[in-house]
């Protein structure tokens, strides 16, 4: 298998084990800051900076409405259990069909 020979890291931390120096990109630009403070806390050490965009009056947050629909949502799906697909990748039908069933809901 590929993981066998260090495929199963991403290229940056192949660079990381040559000892090559590495730089923190310290603000983001795409999230809204009620997104961002999560991943920023629990993985940056809060070394993120909100970007001018995000912060502005005028990037205005546009949440469905309800009480599962806000910025984002954890949704437990009890029941789910990962199964190979094709033979390559992971699946999980129970998942898929309550991600199926809430867009549904979103349409109507």
């Amino acid at each position: 298998a590929s993981t066998n020979v260090g495929y199963g890291r991403s290229l940056f931390e192949r660079l990381r084990s040559l000892d090559h120096t590495t730089h923190l990109l310290n603000q983001q630009y795409r999230m809204h800051p009620s997104i961002s403070h999560f991943p920023n806390v629990n993985f940056y050490d809060s070394l993120i900076q909100d970007g001018p965009n995000v912060t502005s009056s005028s990037y205005t947050k546009n949440l469905l409405r309800g009480r599962m629909y806000g910025t984002y949502a954890f949704i437990n799906v009890a029941d789910g259990t990962e199964v190979l697909g094709d033979g390559r990748s992971w699946e999980n039908p129970m998942e898929a069909s309550v991600v199926l069933h809430i867009v549904d809901k979103l349409f109507k």
